[in-house]
């Protein structure tokens, strides 16, 4: 006679497992992509505070132009590696 409760812990173990782990692993990137923003943010906050206070200047120009660029190239990347 076969048992079926142990048939369906076999088959269901690594379906679990891998559920798990996959709902861990995108827990844990959702989590350090909000720290990278929030510390994208509080920088961009930081160099406008210290340009308002004339402790530095900032030619805003050049660096929208230079993350324009790097955004462009990593949407293209993306998009590439995608196909």
């Amino acid at each position: 006679m076969i048992d079926i409760t142990s048939q369906i812990l076999t088959a269901g173990t690594p379906l679990v497992g891998g559920g798990l782990l996959g709902f861990v692993a995108g827990f844990a990137i959702k989590k350090i992509m909000k720290l990278a923003f929030i510390g994208l943010g509080l920088l961009a906050l930081t160099l406008g505070f210290l340009e308002y206070r004339h402790w530095i200047s900032v030619n805003w120009l050049i660096v929208e132009n230079e993350t324009s660029t790097m955004m462009t190239h990593a949407a293209n990347k993306i998009a590439s590696d995608s196909i």
